[in-house]
């Protein structure tokens, strides 16, 4: 997990607001560069992983890493658009059930 953020803070070093390290500051950053029905998905994706998890701070630490299930990508990084928040979805619902596919 913290590969990649370092990866993507040296790919956009000249940016003066570099992504933050901690989850809690990676879910901000993103959030609040989403469009308002985005961030409204988001954020309700991160409430339901929230009640799976059983704590907000795991819930992070979920939605920002590599999810094998997702072809690695990161949760929170496609949540940007439906497509994105249903395969979210998708995972947390098969984790919740114990789909292992």
């Amino acid at each position: 997990m913290g590969r990649i953020r370092a990866w993507w803070n040296r790919l956009f070093a000249a940016d003066p607001d570099p992504v933050p390290e901690e989850p809690a500051a990676w879910i901000a950053y993103r959030l609040e560069r989403m469009t308002p029905a985005a961030r409204l998905r988001a954020e309700a994706l991160r409430q339901e992983a929230a009640e799976d998890f059983g704590s907000l701070d795991k819930a992070d630490d979920w939605l920002t890493g590599a999810i094998p299930f997702l072809g690695d990508r990161i949760p929170i990084d496609i949540m940007h658009d439906e497509t994105g928040a249903n395969a979210v979805m998708i995972a947390l619902h098969n984790m919740r059930y114990g789909i292992f596919s």
